[in-house]
């Protein structure tokens, strides 16, 4: 086991003790949650509130957490995908991405480097738009948050091989999403 895998899990057992230990939880792992969320709901307040109930909810429920090998950041976001998707219940409408935001984002960078990857990136989301959940969000774990198949199988709930196997199905669809909107 990597040291920083056992740092971690030792930092969560003395939190289990120690509930204001937690504070050091959450600062490390704050601000990727806030993007995970942001990048769903594309609303800073709803953004705020869903961050908070995640990591009231890991707190209240830390003691039910068992460490299997896996950074704690793969508990993380599946209590935020879970909250995630019961804000889309309650509130019945899917928040659309501003894609007009999204490219003001992109151009407060190196505008030289980075217009091609804006374009490409907007030009992503929009065919993601035209996907089913299960296949956005398996996309935008993968390639926009970065986390590995094994965190994706935990967080979504299924096995890895099956991560590998609806990853490639939801490419596929995507590239002929992008196909046809050329």
């Amino acid at each position: 086991m990597g040291t920083e895998l056992e740092k971690e899990r030792q930092l969560i057992e003395a939190a289990k003790q120690d509930p204001k230990l937690f504070a050091e939880v959450y600062d490390r792992y704050v601000e990727q949650i806030y993007r995970y969320i942001f990048r769903r709901v594309n609303d800073v307040d709803t953004t705020e509130d869903l961050v908070s109930q995640t990591f009231f909810d890991a707190l209240s429920h830390l003691n039910g957490y068992t460490f299997r090998g896996f950074p704690f950041s793969s508990w993380l976001y599946k209590i935020a995908h879970n909250n995630v998707l019961k804000w889309y219940r309650q509130n019945s409408k899917a928040k659309k991405i501003d894609l007009d935001e999204i490219a003001e984002l992109k151009a407060r960078e190196d505008v030289q480097e980075n217009v091609e990857v804006a374009e490409n990136k907007i030009e992503i989301m929009t065919a993601l738009e035209g996907m089913d959940y299960e296949n956005k969000e398996i996309i935008r774990l993968k390639y926009f948050e970065e986390v590995t198949n094994i965190e994706i199988a935990q967080i979504m709930g299924i096995s890895a091989n099956n991560v590998g196997v609806k990853l490639y199905r939801a490419l596929k669809k995507l590239k002929n999403i992008m196909k046809s909107n050329e």
